[in-house]
């Protein structure tokens, strides 16, 4: 009899199969539980929570007095469909808000934008956050896409110490992605504040004191190197930029008028006291005549006899004096030459010198390289020599040259914030202390190799040319106010006299009168122990220090030309001599700046503000000339 076996082996293929599925998931059990498992719970529960990200609270940005110049300002947004993870959003105002979150009528959010109190008066410095890019993304993986990133100034060279951590808020969802409630929320970590040395009082009356005028103020403390305002005009308003209005036509208006500045005519985001370089002109004379007492060239007895203009083959090179009133100085000293400007001692003084000495001593003040302030896009200019000229444009160097290095033109180019250093180390006897912008960061200074005495004469000189008989006719009434028996050189300066150099520097090419467009530079420094010093300690008396509460209450046209505010705060924080360094550009209105008539009445309102209070008016009249005055 023959036995069938296939269901024997039927129920073995299945036992078999039943063995091999039990086994499969057994182990599909074990990887899922014990060695996936806590993945999978992550992942579940990030099915059912959802989070949300707060804004970054960004540090906030402090003048020399603690006091904030930039801080942050919420907006608030309510959701269209609170429901939904991913809704649009309608900007509503506080009060709205607060009313909102109090009664749980609606998801309201917030973002935060950044407030800047100086507006356009130190846009340039504190520049603006924006809205971060791709290429912000692409470059730096900390940043979120909702994230504002410094664009410019302080807010973009400290852009990761003022970022902070952003916080979270964490909801329950359902399975449709909905929110049900809050499960918990995360606080952020604010960024790290920056404290400058800027004082915003100085920054809005020099603001002021430029006018419509183009062109650059720095003050700097000579001592230290502080920069205590440093404004380029035009400037722009960072808080256009930061700004958003729940109105749609407002805000389009807004973004219309975001979209015009960056177009202006006048570049507005160009900050001309460190990116712009231009001939200095007769501010230059200054470090021709450190050069020749330095290197032997000069004494203080030197003395070259002015007929209006030299000879060269088929050149002529004149004083400014002879050009613009036809008259001559005669015999005049290193003293004198500096206190009236002439050209023709300093074309004599620089061929004496030569253009590679000269070079090496304008290098030795900061000139042709970057002064290292704590700001991006800083040009570093030019200070040519004859290797130069022949590298780079394949030409030698020639006597008239020379004459042209000697008083500032020719291919010589400097930032109004390498003036003002050189100044610094005028004023600081020999001594230059890199200018910078951030509160205790000590300045490495390095001294220059000049004799105190050769220092002395230029200063004298400096002295002469903003007193009766030199150049910057402005300001010989506040040196006649200030004048003492037997006091000159840096003693003068200590009683309170200014020590200045004016300068009208020639650019582009020669229209059809003859004449090439100008531009105005005044540089000068003066002692504070007197007048000012004795003023701020009267008024410190009399009422107590503005809280950092109320100066945030205060719109800054209120606040910063606050002149009583501003002897209070800087009772402490005032240098003994600051410098004051002013560049007005040509323009169409004006083609032909100068440096008496144009740059030097910007000082004088910076210094009767200081003194007086008197808030500068915004005019662009032009002082007229005394007679018995030179402009130049």
């Amino acid at each position: 009899m023959k036995v069938n076996r296939l269901p024997s082996i039927r129920i073995k293929i299945i036992i078999f199969f039943l063995f091999a599925s039990g086994l499969i998931t057994f182990f599909r059990l074990i990887d899922i539980q014990l060695v996936r498992g806590e993945r999978y719970r992550t992942m579940a529960d990030a099915n059912r929570t959802f989070t949300q990200l707060q804004p970054r609270e960004r540090g906030l940005i402090l003048d020399r007095y603690g006091l904030p110049l930039v801080v942050n300002q919420p907006l608030y947004y309510q959701s269209v469909n609170p429901e939904l993870l991913y809704t649009d959003r309608e900007l509503i105002d506080r009060s709205t808000a607060l009313q909102a979150m109090a009664s749980e009528s609606a998801v309201v959010t917030m973002d935060i934008r950044r407030q800047y109190l100086l507006g356009q008066a130190g846009s340039h410095v504190m520049g603006y956050a924006g809205l971060v890019t791709a290429d912000d993304l692409k470059s730096d993986s900390d940043l979120l896409t909702t994230d504002l990133v410094g664009k410019q100034g302080l807010e973009q060279l400290f852009d990761t110490l003022l970022r902070g951590r952003p916080g979270k808020d964490i909801y329950e969802i359902n399975a449709l992605g909905q929110r049900q409630k809050l499960l918990n929320t995360v606080a952020g970590t604010a960024g790290n504040p920056v404290q400058t040395t800027l004082d915003p009082y100085l920054n809005q009356v020099a603001f002021q004191a430029m006018g419509e005028k183009t062109g650059v103020v720095i003050i700097e403390d000579v001592g230290s190197g502080e920069l205590l305002a440093m404004v380029s005009t035009p400037g722009f308003d960072p808080n256009l930029l930061t700004q958003r209005y729940g109105d749609e036509q407002v805000e389009q208006q807004r973004q219309a008028q975001v979209q015009a500045s960056f177009s202006h005519p006048k570049q507005l985001y160009f900050n001309r006291a460190i990116s712009g370089a231009y001939p200095p002109g007769s501010v230059f004379k200054l470090v021709t005549a450190a050069a020749g007492l330095s290197r032997g060239a000069l004494t203080p007895q030197t003395t070259v006899f002015d007929e209006g203009s030299i000879q060269v083959g088929d050149y002529s090179y004149s004083n400014w004096y002879f050009s613009q009133y036809g008259r001559v100085e005669g015999q005049i000293s290193l003293q004198k030459a500096i206190a009236r400007s002439n050209d023709i001692f300093f074309y004599k003084a620089a061929e004496w010198i030569g253009p590679d000495t000269l070079a090496a001593v304008a290098r030795e003040f900061g000139f042709g390289k970057k002064t290292g302030v704590e700001l991006t896009s800083e040009t570093a200019g030019l200070i040519p020599d004859p290797t130069w000229k022949e590298e780079t444009l394949g030409e030698r160097w020639f006597l008239g040259n020379t004459y042209h290095f000697g008083i500032g033109q020719g291919e010589v180019l400097v930032t109004p914030l390498q003036v003002a250093q050189m100044t610094q180390a005028i004023a600081n006897r020999g001594s230059l202390c890199p200018p910078h912008l951030i509160k205790n960061q000590r300045s490495e200074c390095s001294g220059l190799s000049i004799q105190d005495d050769d220092l002395e004469i230029i200063v004298s000189g400096m002295i002469d040319a903003c007193s009766s008989g030199g150049t910057a006719f402005p300001l010989f009434p506040w040196n006649t106010a200030h004048k003492t028996e037997n006091s000159a050189g840096y003693s003068a300066i200590e009683a309170g006299e200014i020590a200045c150099k004016t300068g009208t520097s020639e650019f582009g090419v020669t229209d059809q009168l003859g004449y090439k467009k100008t531009h105005g530079w005044l540089t000068m420094f003066v002692g504070l122990d007197g007048e000012v010093a004795a003023a701020a300690a009267l008024e410190a008396t009399q009422s107590a220090v503005i809280t950092a509460t109320d100066s945030a209450m205060l719109t800054s046209e209120q606040k910063y030309f606050d002149h009583q505010q501003w002897l209070k705060l800087s009772k402490d924080h005032l240098p003994r001599e600051i410098v004051i360094a002013v560049l007005v550009e040509s323009d169409e209105q004006q083609p032909y700046r100068e440096g008496s008539r144009d740059a030097a009445p910007v000082a004088k309102a910076i210094l009767d503000w200081m003194v007086l209070g008197i808030i500068p008016e915004k005019v662009e009249a032009r002082m007229p000339v005394p007679s018995d005055a030179l402009a130049e």
